[in-house]
């Protein structure tokens, strides 16, 4: 062998070099990413708030063992919460990779770090206010919603106004 390189070798290593270069700049090589269309920021919106109310749901819970029957209703929204969150993440359809870039610390199924302040009259009130703020929130984008969101947007708006009433009707002193 020559210590030299060959001419074969200098072909092969000029043909690489650009593959090698694009290798380097990894996804770059392929341009940026779309912007995400309007149906999925909508949708995207919309489980991002389910996910805080989860969390609120989940956060209030251990204030309010020692009343049964408020204890009982958090946990039937929390429930109900986590059907509509699981329904809206259904519809949103995100590939590998984007999936796993956005799953991030307030996605899954822990509180994301929710705390509540007071005892249980001040708990379930904070639950009342997050609710009636969320059906107001919602209220004035059903018109805007993508034909495939509107019914199950409807849903979870008039659910979200349910809540305020069925929350201010326990009584705790």
């Amino acid at each position: 062998m020559s210590p030299e390189p060959t001419r074969r070798w200098l072909l092969a290593l000029a043909a690489g070099t650009p593959l090698l270069l694009a290798g380097c700049r990894g996804i770059q090589a392929l341009g940026p990413l779309p912007k995400p269309s309007a149906d999925v920021v909508t949708l995207d919106r919309a489980i991002s708030a389910e996910e805080r109310m989860v969390a609120s749901y989940r956060a209030a819970q251990p204030v309010l063992t020692g009343h049964p029957r408020a204890a009982a209703l958090v946990a039937a929204l929390l429930a109900e919460h986590q059907a509509h969150l699981d329904q809206l993440r259904s519809r949103l359809i995100l590939p590998p990779r984007l999936a796993t870039a956005s799953a991030g610390p307030g996605s899954g199924n822990g509180n994301g770090g929710t705390q509540v302040a007071g005892g249980p009259a001040q708990v379930m009130t904070s639950l009342k206010v997050a609710e009636a703020a969320a059906a107001a929130r919602l209220t004035p984008e059903l018109a805007a919603v993508p034909a495939g969101l509107g019914p199950l947007m409807a849903s979870i708006s008039a659910s979200e106004a349910a809540h305020v009433v069925v929350l201010s009707q326990v009584g705790l002193a």
